[in-house]
């Protein structure tokens, strides 16, 4: 049977609300956790952890029930939410353009070590769109012009291919390091970045869990460009004493060139409510995350990550083989 699809509200008219129990209910299906997404590899099987959320604003999509089916034949699965806003669960044919980021990690690995990520398209809807924009303090870019969501997929795909070899259906095994010196500059950064401890940065407790890298050490020219993706987890309160819980990530870039060692904060990342019970103030706990990553980007990040590289120089320098 066909899945019958709703028209996003458009500009200018206002947005019916949810009954309260329906909008609670729909609330805490946030973590929009993925069915049926564990799966048998050469190296074992691969069980399905973190879902990271990104929108681009100002990214205008539509769909269409055909393509819909195109697109699930293309994955090989029924089980993606294509069509479904992130925020409010509706079915919508139009919204803003956003990409879901898989996690999956080895059966049996307490550390939970990202093994693979599978990327897939999504629609948020226009006003779900606006609000988190608002929320983040960003500006909300509607654009005049509105490709498909396939069209929209595939440009994604063929951005991150060529930065980072990404298969055609957006399925992408992390990266391998090229050379000795690559491996040890991840494996150092992921030493000196993941902590046991919670530290307080702004009435917020982060730690950083889990460090990926993409990137190789250019012995011939003496540089490098690493990615860093930088998993967190994070416990703040509401104003009224409950305890909210969140993860989310960020990409930071070290780089080596000219002897000099400098570091950036991609724009963007991620951050999603976890181990929530209470329906009744997930939406007050929504808000406390995207505060909290706002904390991350602007404070955190350089007390946990910035902060903690204070030796990259010297380790870059080394293992270029600079004199």
């Amino acid at each position: 049977m066909a899945t019958q699809l709703l028209r996003a509200p458009e500009k200018g008219t206002k947005q019916q609300s949810l009954v309260d129990d329906q909008q609670l209910e729909l609330r805490t299906q946030m973590a929009a956790h993925y069915l049926q997404t564990d799966h048998d590899t050469d190296g074992g099987r691969l069980i399905q952890g973190q879902v990271d959320h990104t929108l681009l604003v100002g990214h205008r999509v539509r769909t269409s029930t055909e393509e819909l089916e195109k697109l699930r034949a293309e994955f090989g699965t029924d089980q993606l939410q294509l069509e479904k806003c992130f925020v409010c669960q509706r079915t919508v044919t139009h919204g803003e353009f956003g990409v879901d980021h898989i996690m999956f990690y080895l059966e049996g690995d307490e550390e939970r070590e990202t093994r693979k990520v599978r990327s897939t398209p999504r629609i948020w809807c226009g006003p779900c769109a606006k609000a988190h924009a608002k929320r983040n303090k960003k500006p909300y870019l509607r654009s005049r012009t509105e490709e498909s969501l396939r069209e929209a997929w595939q440009g994604f795909v063929s951005k991150v291919r060529e930065g980072q070899g990404q298969d055609v259906d957006g399925e992408e095994l992390v990266a391998e390091p090229g050379n000795e010196s690559t491996k040890k500059l991840w494996a150092w950064l992921s030493k000196v970045l993941v902590a046991k401890d919670f530290v307080e940065v702004a009435k917020a407790r982060f730690r950083v869990t889990e460090v990926r890298c993409s990137g190789d050490v250019d012995l011939e020219n003496r540089c490098f460009a690493v990615d860093m993706t930088v998993t967190y987890e994070c416990i703040t309160k509401l104003v009224t004493g409950e305890e909210v819980q969140c993860e989310g990530s960020s990409v930071v870039v070290v780089a080596l060139k000219d002897e000099e060692v400098s570091t950036q904060i991609k724009p963007g990342g991620s951050a999603q409510l976890t181990g929530y019970d209470d329906p009744s103030l997930v939406e007050r706990a929504t808000q406390k995350v995207e505060l909290a990553a706002r904390i991350w980007a602007k404070k955190a990040v350089p007390k946990l990550v910035v902060g903690r590289l204070g030796d990259l120089k010297a380790k870059a320098l080394k293992l270029v083989g600079a004199k």
